[in-house]
């Protein structure tokens, strides 16, 4: 049974691209909810897709959702079994370490072209996301929905430094590898403690401070470094033996 979507659990919950529109198509509806159950509900790794309770819930049949969880599994975000059938992609770690090497490059690439247009400043909004992951952290410890919005936090903060590039087809490639990222990573995730979240929140405010200072070069470095140690931190974490 899928459990009923809470209010945090039905926004930011993908791209642009899965904004319900006028005209949206079924299989897109399908999709959008489909997104929302992997991102937000945490399915377990290896855990069947339900389409007939997808279906139910949506009011639709289950072709459209069908197609959609079609389209999910090309982009290995959902596996095929035999006896199974559809059910959620147990990560590789091959896999994720080369979905955080494109993360790498793409963040790195856009504060480098940032760092050419020097006639354009550090946006605030940079420095509110570090000053709201800081109030989030504490109660993130305590409170689940308050570490959706903790992680929220942290995927508005890297898509705004992927937005300095400039360069519209860069954050929409950047949106969909994040959801990979998010997807191959859920029900596998490292504890939650205090050291974690105050570390990624110490890391985002060195990259401010340096893009505020004008050293962007310095940024992109503290970047680099920020997301290879939560790449190396998480493969760790997966490689651990499970009892």
């Amino acid at each position: 049974m899928i459990p009923p979507r809470t209010a945090s659990a039905q926004e930011g919950s993908a791209s642009a691209s899965d904004a319900p529109g006028p005209e949206e198509s079924l299989e897109s509806r399908a999709r959008r909810a489909l997104v929302d159950w992997l991102t937000k509900e945490h399915p377990a790794p290896g855990q069947p897709v339900p389409v007939r309770e997808f279906a139910r819930r949506l009011g639709m049949s289950r072709t459209p959702v069908r197609s959609a969880v079609g389209r999910l599994y090309e982009r290995g975000l959902l596996a095929y079994d035999a006896t199974a059938g559809f059910t959620v992609a147990i990560p590789s770690l091959s896999s994720l370490y080369e979905l955080f090497e494109l993360r790498l490059m793409l963040e790195s690439h856009s504060l480098r072209l940032f760092a050419e247009r020097t006639d354009r400043e550090t946006p605030a909004q940079l420095r509110e996301l570090v000053d709201e992951a800081q109030e989030l952290a504490g109660p993130s410890l305590k409170d689940p929905e308050r570490y959706i919005e903790f992680r929220e936090n942290d995927s508005r903060f890297h898509r705004a430094l992927v937005e300095l590039g400039g360069l519209p087809m860069l954050l929409e490639m950047h949106a969909d590898l994040h959801l990979s990222i998010h997807v191959t990573r859920t029900g596998m995730e490292a504890p939650i403690t205090a050291s974690r979240l105050n570390t990624a929140v110490a890391e985002h405010r060195a990259i401010v401070d340096a893009l505020e200072s004008g050293d962007r070069l310095a940024a992109r470095d503290l970047l680099e470094a920020h997301i290879l140690r939560v790449r190396d931190q998480t493969i760790a974490f997966l490689a651990r033996p499970r009892m």
